[in-house]
């Protein structure tokens, strides 16, 4: 009798049948389950992938320093990550800013246009939900009730006047009494795009959790079902997140000095801006541009010598140590290279997606009708080929000037020829095969047949020339921002941290020792990656290694 049949009689299936969870069961030596029917091409891939060591090494270290990026807002900040308490500070400011808005009410109301009021009204709101936030209960109904006189009356001279007298006499005098709460400064500084990736983050890490359920859930026959909730976890929930965040939450520039702050408990906490009755702070407390020149280039905390540094060194009530050292304009090393990365990692990855996709649509038009179409564009490539990537790059960076999504789009517009070639190539293998002809046969259109059926069958070859890709335009965005071609100040990169300890080289050797390692690392790793797909995704070289 078969294992097959065994394992059906065992569980009442009867014979010939088993149960497809015991298919999908994820095991640790290098198989999917006990049996392969239903094991595809990209399942043979990730099988062989993980029979090697130091390519998962370098994919948990590639997650890693991409989950840290993500994560940046939470783990490296000069804002704490929820106290209670009171912010006088943002209270004021929005009674300030409050009585600018009724002024400018009445200069909308006497132009006569409607868009300039309706978005003065919207930010009145606004500032009226902040400072009713920190109002007791009988306050709080008492500026409502004003905002909504804003509202709805005529906002001639005299009303303004008015309104703005009972602001100040009401709600802006110091002996306002403020309601302690709980806030959230890091959570309320997220702009939608970091909730995207935060949700797709935590959806990553929490794969090995759900993706055996929905294989369990979903077996091979109902394989469309299981796509469609893959790309609801993996696109559509976190896109409902940021929608929703974008739609509740909106942006404002919060400028609390929040390490002004002090205890309840403590001296000085009648009139200081923030009173905190607890605090929690990040793990590393620093912005990424908060500079303290008395603390520039202080060696790092755990070298032997930076013992010799500390009785010089400015410590804040809520700083901590400078675990890998200061720059000259005494900013925290570790903060902007936890932000950092989120730039380097960002141009490698949407440089890498833009021409990827240039080259598969390329690839896919010359390998799919080929003749004259194929001719021109190989001639096309081939042009593009022999201008030197980086000089080309340098050049059309020089002429358009730096920035991060200048750099992203640069690269991707140079760098599509090796993936069309390989795209193509692949093309031309298979548009022959019996599938293709079947299709054209059925009346299939010739975009169905180009990115439904034959594409999904080219992918192999283009994953793996994608991870290379990353680790170069990682590699190109550094060296451009080493030449002063890359990221602007303020915003850190790897590269941005490389040059400015290029002329202090002697004086803080960490701030060209500790980017450049990080560089070095990713790029090993993304290179260990690659190299183990193209082995696992080639027939003859798999279980070669």
């Amino acid at each position: 009798m078969l294992q097959a049949d065994r394992v059906g009689e065992k569980r009442g299936l009867g014979r010939g049948r088993f149960d497809g969870r015991q298919e999908h069961r994820f095991c640790w030596d290098g198989t999917l389950g006990a049996h392969d029917e239903h094991v595809g091409q990209w399942g043979l891939v990730w099988r062989q992938f993980r029979r090697r060591p130091l390519a998962v090494a370098a994919g948990i270290v590639i997650v890693a320093l991409i989950t840290t990026s993500i994560w940046a807002p939470f783990l490296a900040h000069d804002r704490p990550l929820h106290y209670r308490g009171v912010n006088r500070f943002a209270y004021r400011e929005a009674v300030r800013t409050l009585l600018e808005l009724l002024r400018r009410l009445d200069a909308s109301s006497a132009a006569a246009t409607r868009s300039p009021r309706e978005d003065t009204l919207r930010a009145i709101a606004l500032q009226g939900r902040l400072m009713m936030a920190q109002l007791p209960p009988d306050r709080r109904e008492r500026l409502h009730e004003l905002l909504r006189q804003v509202a709805t009356d005529d906002p001639n001279p005299q009303r303004v006047r008015e309104w703005q007298l009972i602001v100040r006499r009401e709600f802006g005098g110091s002996d306002v009494p403020l309601v302690s709460r709980a806030h959230w400064p890091v959570l309320a500084s997220l702009r939608w795009m970091d909730v995207f990736f935060l949700v797709w983050n935590i959806s990553l890490l929490t794969a090995w959790w759900w993706w055996p359920a929905l294989h369990r859930v979903f077996p091979p026959p109902q394989v469309g079902y299981r796509r469609l909730c893959l790309g609801m976890g993996w696109v559509g929930v976190p896109a409902a997140c940021a929608l929703g965040w974008w739609l509740a939450v909106p942006e404002r520039i919060d400028r609390t000095n929040y390490k002004a702050g002090v205890l309840a408990e403590e001296a000085g906490a009648a009139t200081a801006p923030v009173v905190y009755e607890s605090v929690t702070w990040p793990p590393i407390p620093f912005g990424i541009d908060e500079n303290v020149l008395a603390n520039a280039t202080l060696q790092p905390a755990f070298w032997s010598r930076a013992k010799e540094s500390r009785p010089r060194m400015v410590v804040g009530r809520w700083d901590r140590p400078h675990w890998l050292g200061t720059d000259e304009l005494g900013r925290d090393v570790l903060c902007r290279m936890i932000w950092g990365g989120r730039v380097s990692l960002a141009v490698g990855i949407v440089a890498v997606a833009i021409y990827v996709s240039i080259g598969i649509v390329v690839g896919a038009v010359a390998g799919y009708f080929r003749g004259v179409c194929d001719l021109v564009l190989s001639r096309v490539i081939e042009v593009v080929i022999c201008f030197p990537a980086f000089f080309l790059i340098l050049t059309i960076v020089a002429f358009i000037g730096p920035g991060i999504f200048n750099i992203m789009v640069v690269i991707g517009l140079t760098g599509w020829t090796g993936i069309a070639r390989l795209v193509r190539g692949e093309f031309l293998r298979l548009v022959d095969q019996e599938f293709v002809l079947a299709g054209r046969a059925l009346g299939y259109s010739p975009f169905r047949l180009i990115f439904r059926h034959i594409l999904p069958n080219a992918l192999a070859p283009v994953l793996v020339s994608a991870t290379f890709g990353v680790a170069g335009a990682i590699l190109t965005e550094s060296s451009l921002s080493f030449l002063g071609l890359g990221i602007t100040v303020p915003t850190p990169s790897w590269g941005g941290i490389l040059t400015s300890g290029r002329d202090a080289i002697f004086r803080a050797p960490w701030l060209i020792v500790f980017p450049g390692l990080a560089i070095f690392v990713t790029i090993t790793c993304y290179n260990l990656v690659g190299e183990a797909l193209r082995d696992a995704s080639d027939p003859r070289l798999r279980g070669s290694r």
